[in-house]
């Protein structure tokens, strides 16, 4: 297949890196319902690596940008790299490259999110206004099941009926998550130890802007 042909067919299609399968049964959902007449046209493709230092992931995303993809979402959870200070400090050099507006010319087609410190803080925005800072999931789990009890991390749990995105509450609750994140964004690596954050409403403004 020749690179012209291959670049085409990717024209219609978005890379998302994430951490694991919950983002992948999240973003279907996601795509089931959030202006489907969109997004049901466009190919959303997971990237689920096994390897998930910094340096790996963005490898990997610049990989996905040189294939041809016209726009890479990589998401990353903040947990782990909160615990291991060489991954912390390589994370600290690519987030302040990535907003260095004399950053690498690839990196202009990819969406960077983080999460401080999972995606599950994306969901209980959905109910509640918080910067409350967790240092990993274990730490939230108690809060986020007032919210939504018996959440699991299980395909049976983000894929049956309800499904995530209707659990979440829908467009309603989306609305909801994303004003409730508002007032603590963008992710500030100098209070990372300090306030909890989700920045998964950038994955929506690129969304309305197709």
């Amino acid at each position: 297949m020749s690179r012209a042909t291959k670049q085409r067919k990717l024209n219609n299609s978005i890379a998302v890196i994430a951490d694991g399968q919950t983002e992948k049964w999240y973003l279907d959902s996601v795509k089931e319902h959030y202006h489907p007449d969109k997004l049901r046209s466009i190919r959303i493709e997971p990237q689920l690596p096994q390897k998930k230092q910094i340096r790996e992931l963005m490898a990997l995303a610049k990989d996905k940008v040189t294939e041809g993809y016209p726009q890479v979402v990589l998401i990353i959870d903040f947990d782990e790299i909160l615990s291991n200070n060489e991954e912390f400090t390589d994370f600290k050099q690519f987030h302040q490259e990535f907003h260095n507006l004399r950053h690498a010319d690839w990196m202009n087609k990819l969406i960077l999110i983080v999460n401080n410190p999972c995606l599950e803080y994306w969901y209980l925005l959905h109910f509640n206004r918080t910067s409350k800072f967790y240092g990993r999931y274990s730490e939230m789990e108690a809060d986020l099941q007032k919210c939504l009890p018996h959440y699991n991390k299980s395909e049976k749990y983000y894929c049956g009926t309800p499904d995530i995105y209707v659990r979440l509450g829908g467009n309603e609750g989306l609305t909801k998550a994303r004003n409730n994140a508002m007032p603590f964004l963008p992710f500030d690596i100098q209070t990372c130890r300090e306030r909890g954050v989700s920045e998964m409403s950038k994955l929506f403004d690129y969304f309305d802007t197709i």
